[in-house]
C-alpha cells in the first residue's frame, strides 16, 4: 500500500513548502510506501526532520517526503540540499506528532500488531465478526465473550470473566476468576491478570505483563524485642486498568491491600514498571522503563516520571509536575513542579548545587 503526497497533507493538516522548486509533474509521481530513518530514507519513503540533533543525517536523506517543522523551512531551503529539489517538503505546526499520526497510518498495512481499533470497528451493514478461540485454550463456561474477540493458544480463562468486543488475547494469557476486559483491548503473549482485575477499553497490555499481585505487605512478628518472623497481609482488593492506557513488557502492577490500586485513562507505562498497591496513577501520566512505585503513592494528572525513578509510600506527585531519570522522589511534588536527584531538589536548586560543588572542588585543587 503506498500513499500520495496529498494524503499525508490531509492527515497532518500540513503544507507542502517547496512547490515552486518541485513541480507538479514530480509531486503527482511520488508515491511513498513506509515510514524511514532520515539519514538512509529513499524515494519511496517518508522521512522525519524534527530537531537539530538530526542535522547530520540530512546530507545522505533522499525521502520522496519530508515532514519538518514550520522553523526549520527556510534553513532547509538556503541549504543546498539535493531533497529540497527532490522530495516533497511538507510542513506543519507539530513535526513530532505528525510522525505519531503517519505511523499509525502505514501500521494499518505494515504491522500484524498494530490492532488499531478504529480497523476492527465493523463497517455499517457488515455482518458481525465471528469469535476465534483456539483448540487449545481452556475458556470456563461462564465466561462471556463479546463479538470478534480472539483467544491465542493455551489461554487460560477462568469462571465469571468478560471479554469485550473484539478483544484480541495473545498465547499463553491468563485471566484469573471474574476479572472484566474492555472493548478492542489487547493481551500480548503470555499476560497474567489475577482475579477482578478490571481493563477498560482500547488498553495495550505487552507480553509478561502482571496485574493484581499480591502486593508487599508483611507485619513483623516480635515477642519483645526479638524479632520471630514476618505475617503475612493479604491483599484483598483489586486493579483498574482505565480505557486507553498502554503497559510496557515485563511491568507489574499490584493490587490493593484493600480498595483499589488504580492506573487512569491514556496513561502511558514503559518496561519494567513496578506500581505498587493502593497507588493511583492519574490521567495521562508517562512512566518511564524501570521506575518503581511504592504503595499509597499518587501522581496527578500529565505527570511525567523519568526513568529509573523511585516514588516511595504516600507521596503525591500532583498534576503537570515532572520528574527526572534516577530521582528518588520522598516528599510531595508540587502542581507543575520538578524534581531531581538524591536527595530531591526542584530542577533549578539541583542544578545550583553541582555548580557550588564544581567551583569548591576547582578552589581546593588551586588551593
Amino acid at each position: 500500500m503506498s500513499f500520495s503526497v496529498h494524503q499525508i497533507l490531509e492527515w497532518i493538516q500540513g503544507r507542502l513548502v517547496n512547490a515552486d522548486v518541485l513541480g507538479r509533474e514530480s509531486l503527482d509521481s511520488i508515491q511513498v510506501n513506509r515510514p524511514a530513518s532520515l539519514q538512509t530514507s529513499q524515494p519511496d519513503e517518508v522521512g522525519f526532520f524534527f530537531s537539530r540533533a538530526f542535522e547530520g543525517e540530512l546530507p545522505t536523506a533522499n525521502p520522496g517526503v519530508l515532514i519538518t517543522g514550520d522553523a526549520f523551512v527556510e534553513p532547509l531551503r538556503a541549504s543546498g540540499l539535493k531533497l529540497w529539489r527532490s522530495a516533497a517538503v511538507v510542513s506543519c505546526s507539530d513535526p513530532y506528532r505528525a510522525m505519531a499520526t503517519i505511523s499509525e497510518r502505514f501500521a494499518q498495512h505494515l504491522s500484524t500488531v498494530a490492532h488499531i481499533p478504529s480497523r476492527l470497528q465493523m463497517p455499517e451493514g457488515a455482518s458481525p465478526p465471528r469469535s476465534d478461540i483456539h483448540p487449545s485454550a481452556v475458556v470456563d463456561s461462564s465466561v462471556f465473550l463479546g463479538e470478534g474477540v480472539r483467544i491465542g493458544a493455551h489461554c487460560v480463562l477462568e469462571k465469571g470473566t468478560r471479554i469485550g468486543a473484539q478483544t484480541v488475547l495473545y498465547p499463553g494469557c491468563f485471566i484469573g476468576p471474574h476479572c472484566n476486559v474492555g472493548e478492542s483491548s489487547v493481551l500480548f503473549p503470555n499476560v497474567t491478570v489475577y482475579e477482578g482485575t478490571e481493563i477498560g477499553n482500547r488498553v495495550r497490555i505487552h507480553a509478561g505483563v502482571v496485574l493484581g499481585s499480591d502486593g508487599f505487605g508483611y507485619a513483623p512478628h516480635r515477642e519483645g524485642k526479638a524479632m520471630l518472623g514476618h505475617q503475612k497481609i493479604y491483599h484483598l482488593g483489586k486493579v483498574i486498568v482505565e480505557d486507553d492506557v498502554e503497559i510496557g513488557a515485563n511491568s507489574c502492577i499490584d493490587r490493593a491491600t484493600f480498595g483499589q490500586t488504580r492506573i487512569g485513562k491514556g496513561s502511558k507505562i514503559d518496561n519494567i514498571v513496578h506500581v505498587g498497591h493502593n497507588s493511583i496513577v492519574g490521567e495521562g501520566a508517562i512512566i518511564c522503563g524501570g521506575t518503581c512505585l511504592a504503595g499509597n503513592s499518587v501522581l496527578g494528572k500529565f505527570v511525567t516520571l523519568g526513568g529509573l525513578t523511585g516514588i516511595t509510600n504516600h507521596v503525591h506527585v500532583k498534576d503537570g509536575a515532572s520528574v527526572g531519570a534516577l530521582t528518588l522522589v520522598t516528599k510531595d511534588v508540587e502542581k507543575g513542579g520538578t524534581a531531581v536527584g538524591n536527595p530531591q531538589r526542584e530542577h533549578r536548586e539541583h542544578f545550583k548545587v553541582h555548580a557550588l560543588l564544581g567551583r569548591l572542588l576547582t578552589e581546593r585543587r588551586k588551593k
